[in-house]
C-alpha cells in the first residue's frame, strides 16, 4: 500500500509497482542512516553491527566507507538523534524492506536521489495509509475490515484471560490509537461478541500516543451503537467521569489518572511500542509495563535449537583456547622461541580470530541472514532489546501466554552477572546436585 501511494501521489517511477515484498529481509529494530542510505542494526553502545550493513538490498561492500565518514562502528549520540531512523514497531518492516527495494531499483538504474527524502516520503505514505484524512476509516483499516478474516484470528483464550482477571476483581481499560469503528470490528471478530465493551471497566479509542501522556486534550464521549444499545452525544459535552459500557476518545494521561484513581504502581500496561506504548507511562508514572514482541517465537526457537547451542559451544572453545594462547606469549619458553616459530604461532592466533568471525555470522544466519537476532549483536544486546528492558518489567510473545500464571504471580528475574564478578552456578545445576547427594 505504501508503494502504490508513492507511484500513485508521490511521482516515483510506474516501475516500482513491480515490487513485492519479502517479509525475510528486514527484522524490527534495525536502523536507517538518513545521511548514506544504510540499514544496519546498533548494539546497546550505538555500535554499529559491521555485518548488518546494508546498502539497498546489498551488503555494504567496503566497510572502510564506515570508518570514513564515523572514524570506526561507533555513533555519537547526536548522530543517532539527528540522522538515524528508528525502524522499532512491526509496520517498519516493511517500510525497511521498500527502502532496500527502491534504494536497490535506483541505484541499479543510476538514478540520483537523497536518501532522507526517500525515508520521508516512505513515512508520510505510511502516515496516510494509517491515519487517512482523520475522519472516515485509514485505508490500512479499511482494507482490514474488509477481509478481517485474512489478516486476524479469533481470540477465544484471550477473552477468557480477561473475564477471569475482571470477575478476580481486577480493573481492565483499553487505550489505543485506532479508531472506534475500526476498534469495533476488530475485538468483535476476535472476541467473537459485540459485548466487548463489558470486558473494559474504560475503553479509550484515538488516544494519539504517545503525546496522550502529555498532552491536555480533554476526554470526549464516543457515539456508539451495539444492539439495542446507544449512546447519543453531542462531541463537545465534558466527561469528567467514565462509566460502564462506553466508549471515550482522546483525553491524556493525567485526567485519566484522576478521574479512575488508579494508583502508580498497581497499574500493569501492556504494547507492542518500545515508544509510543511503554516509555511515557515508565517515566510519568512509574506503571509496570509489558511488551508484546512476537518475534520471540522464532528467537526462542532457534535459540533453544541442537545447531544454535553446537556453534556458540563451539565458539566458546575457541575463545577459551585464545584466551589461554595470549597468556603463552607472556611466557618465558615464548620469549625464547625462534622468530618464524613466533610468526607461526601469530598466524595460528589469527585464524582462530577468523574462525570465530565465521562462526558469528552462522549463529546471526540462524536468525537472519541480513541483520540476525533482534534483540542482540554478536556479544551485546541489540539497542532495541536494551530499549525494551529499560522500559518494560516483562516482555512475552503473546499477551495469552499471562494465562498460564495466577493473577497473584510474582516474576522474579534472573541475577545478572556483570564482567568483574564471579560467575555463579545457575540454580538449577545447584538443585541437580542437591538432588543426586
Amino acid at each position: 500500500m505504501i508503494r502504490d501511494v508513492l507511484v500513485n501521489s508521490m511521482l516515483y517511477p510506474p516501475a516500482l509497482k513491480a515490487l513485492k515484498y519479502d517479509s525475510s529481509f528486514a527484522i524490527r529494530g534495525i536502523s536507517y542512516d538518513r545521511e548514506t542510505g544504510w540499514l544496519f542494526k546498533l548494539d546497546s553502545n550505538y555500535n554499529i553491527a559491521m555485518d548488518t550493513i546494508h546498502y539497498g538490498r546489498e551488503p555494504l561492500r567496503d566497510l572502510e566507507d564506515v570508518f570514513a565518514l564515523h572514524g570506526g562502528p561507533h555513533l555519537a549520540p547526536h548522530y543517532v538523534k539527528n540522522h538515524l531512523y528508528q525502524l522499532n514497531d512491526m509496520y517498519s518492516v516493511p517500510e525497511a524492506t521498500l527502502l532496500a527495494d527502491i534504494i536497490q531499483y535506483f541505484s541499479d538504474n543510476d538514478i540520483s536521489f537523497h536518501p532522507r527524502y526517500l525515508a520521508e516520503d516512505i513515512r508520510a505514505a505510511g502516515e496516510y495509509i494509517h491515519k487517512g484524512d482523520g475522519i472516515s476509516a485509514s485505508p490500512l483499516h479499511a482494507t482490514i475490515m474488509n477481509n478481517i478474516g485474512d489478516y486476524l484470528n479469533r481470540a477465544p483464550e484471550l477473552l477468557h484471560i480477561l473475564e477471569s482477571l475482571k470477575r478476580e476483581g481486577k480493573r481492565l481499560f483499553l487505550l489505543t490509537n485506532s479508531g472506534y469503528k475500526y476498534v469495533d470490528t476488530v475485538l468483535s471478530y476476535m472476541f467473537d461478541t459485540s459485548d466487548w465493551r463489558d470486558v473494559f471497566d474504560v475503553a479509550i479509542v484515538s488516544a494519539r500516543k504517545p503525546g496522550w501522556y502529555l498532552s491536555h486534550r480533554p476526554f470526549r464521549l464516543v457515539p456508539t451503537k451495539s444492539g439495542a444499545r446507544t449512546t447519543s452525544v453531542q462531541p463537545w459535552e465534558l466527561v469528567d467521569r467514565f462509566e460502564d459500557g462506553q466508549v471515550y476518545s482522546g483525553g491524556n494521561l493525567a485526567s485519566f489518572t484522576s478521574i479512575t484513581g488508579y494508583a502508580d504502581r498497581s497499574v500493569l500496561y501492556v504494547g507492542d511500542h518500545v515508544y509510543s506504548d511503554l516509555r511515557d507511562p515508565t517515566i510519568q508514572k512509574g506503571w509496570f509495563t509489558g511488551a508484546i514482541i512476537s518475534e520471540l517465537k522464532h528467537e526462542l526457537s532457534v535459540g533453544q535449537s541442537a545447531e544454535y547451542l553446537r556453534y556458540v559451544r563451539y565458539i566458546q572453545l575457541i575463545e577459551k583456547t585464545l584466551k589461554l594462547s595470549q597468556q603463552e606469549t607472556r611466557s618465558q619458553s615464548f620469549v625464547q622461541l625462534a622468530a618464524n616459530d613466533k610468526e607461526t604461532f601469530r598466524l595460528m592466533l589469527e585464524a582462530g580470530r577468523m574462525e570465530r568471525r565465521r562462526m558469528r555470522w552462522k549463529l546471526r544466519d540462524l536468525y537472519n541472514p541480513h541483520f540476525g537476532s533482534v534483540f542482540r549483536t554478536s556479544k551485546n544486546a541489540s539497542l532495541f532489546s536494551t530499549k525494551v528492558q529499560a522500559y518494560s518489567n516483562l516482555y512475552t510473545a503473546d499477551v495469552a501466554n499471562l494465562g498460564a500464571y495466577p493473577s497473584d504471580y510474582v516474576f522474579y528475574p534472573k541475577r545478572k552477572t556483570q564482567a568483574h564478578e564471579c560467575q555463579i552456578p545457575d540454580v538449577d545445576d545447584l538443585l541437580d546436585q542437591i538432588l543426586k547427594v
